[in-house]
């Protein structure tokens, strides 16, 4: 990692330009002269992105992401496909939009006036600003909230001869830049190696790995859903816009989206897409009570008689499906969740139809799916020699799908571990996911992976044995 003191004279010779998600170098302004029509023609619009929450992921076999989402449904109004190609080298964003190897940058990606005069952004669909994250103290959570803040960085003054860690010239890096000559001392800059995203960064404060970043706040409401040690509430930057990039040498294009964008950014269903990536769970007032975890009159749920007619018919075990129900919905049919998952047993919209599981399906039909989706997931780890191993597999995909947890088998294969063998082996490799060395390796094909699988399946799998062996 390597270490920057700002100063004025850095300041003015510095950047003098910002380049797109945190590139290295200046692009050349000469752009392909692709627009509306040639898109149309081809049948495929091509979005440039990084593998991050907010803008596109695999999740359950299911790609994702609140920008992904945002220019799948544009495409279908021009009539068109959507192609998203992933971008590990940032320094290649701009060469591949104005050489046409894309149509729009799409990383949440803040206006700027620097960036205007390299291209054109669409009418922001976004605002947000920038926020330091940093750990809560330790023992937070027998503190008040007046006790924690008094330990905390609550102003941007307090961040002098502080090192916040941020990606090199980023909007993020010319804030703390601004922000030196605002408070009229040095902060120190640090880099985290390989380039990794501005969520990784976050997770890294998460973890200890660092002990400052700054990254936009939508970015860190995400991420601190999963990490409540956590804190994202010191704004250091007026709020900003947030935008898709644009050629210049396509205003077609670029009209376009931006009517399609007014209209739809008042609808229902963008309200419904903000609320899945940036708000909290729904769920709605007359859901069931929820059960509890403790066994009642040899009983573990109300649903259990549903559970062992499901289990006996297709030859598993009725418990360690009783278990996921209660980690995915604590045995609520009515709970929807972030990234629109739905009911008992948390089926995705586009996965959950696959096993005829709908939002509006009874709790019988929703375990009848599960149990099928499970009884898949077994035999696709069949070769698994150790049955607890078996399931741990069965169990991490899951919760994050099959494709990461082949991407981890693969990992474990290529740094010589077994990738039949979850302890030590694949279960590293999992959680190495969330590491660019590893998620950007040719081997990968899903990306990045920054859930907590392994933690779901342990768990899970713990609480199986529990319940099994309180109920012989």
């Amino acid at each position: 990692m390597e270490t920057r003191k700002f100063s004025y004279f850095i300041f003015a010779l510095g950047i003098s330009i910002l380049l797109a998600c945190s590139s290295r170098s200046v692009p050349e302004l000469i752009s392909t002269k692709i627009d509306l029509a040639q898109i149309k023609e081809k049948g495929v619009l091509t979005m440039l992105t990084e593998n991050t929450s907010t803008s596109y992921y695999i999740f359950r076999e299911n790609e994702q992401g609140y920008e992904y989402e945002l220019l799948k449904r544009f495409s279908e109004h021009i009539g068109v496909q959507l192609k998203v190609k992933v971008i590990s080298d940032t320094k290649k964003f701009f060469r591949y939009l104005n050489d046409g190897e894309g149509d729009i940058i799409a990383c949440n990606y803040s206006v700027t006036r620097s960036r205007r005069k390299i291209h054109d952004f669409s009418i922001p669909y976004l605002k947000s600003k920038q926020v330091l994250v940093q750990q809560k103290p330790n023992g937070w959570e027998e503190m008040t909230p007046d006790e924690i803040n008094k330990q905390l960085i609550s102003d941007p003054l307090m961040l002098k001869n502080r090192t916040v860690y941020v990606r090199n010239n980023s909007s993020y890096y010319q804030r703390i830049v601004n922000l030196q000559q605002e408070i009229g001392d040095t902060i120190y800059v640090k880099e985290i190696e390989g380039d990794p995203a501005p969520e990784d960064y976050v997770l890294a404060v998460a973890n200890g790995s660092i002990p400052l970043t700054v990254v936009d706040e939508n970015i860190a409401k995400v991420v601190s859903k999963g990490n409540s040690n956590l804190d994202i509430s010191t704004v250091i930057s007026f709020t900003q816009s947030i935008a898709f990039g644009i050629r210049k040498t396509s205003p077609q294009l670029k009209a376009a989206l931006d009517n399609w964008l007014k209209n739809f950014l008042k609808s229902k269903e963008y309200a419904e897409l903000a609320k899945r990536y940036f708000g909290v769970e729904i769920q709605p007032q007359e859901s069931l009570p929820i059960e509890q975890e403790m066994l009642k009159n040899g009983q573990i749920s109300s649903f259990d008689h549903l559970f062992k007619s499901s289990a006996k018919k297709y030859g598993e075990d009725w418990i360690l499906l009783a278990a996921i129900a209660n980690k995915e919905s604590r045995f609520n049919p009515y709970v929807i969740g972030l990234g629109g998952a739905y009911g008992m047993m948390q089926f995705m919209p586009i996965s959950g139809p696959q096993y005829g599981v709908y939002p509006d399906s009874s709790p019988e039909v929703q375990i009848e799916g599960g149990m099928k989706m499970m009884k898949e997931l077994l035999k696709r780890y069949e070769r698994v020699p150790s049955r607890e191993d078996q399931i741990k597999f069965a169990l991490a995909a899951y919760n994050a799908g099959y494709c990461h947890i082949d991407d981890a088998m693969k990992l474990a294969g290529k740094n010589e571990m077994n990738p039949y063998v979850w302890k030590g082996n694949v279960e590293l490799m999992i959680r190495n996911l969330s590491n660019p060395s590893f998620y950007r390796d040719n081997a990968v094909q899903c990306g990045a992976y920054r859930g907590h699988a392994t933690d779901y399946a342990n768990s899970i799998y713990n609480q199986y044995l529990k319940w099994k062996e309180q109920l012989q």
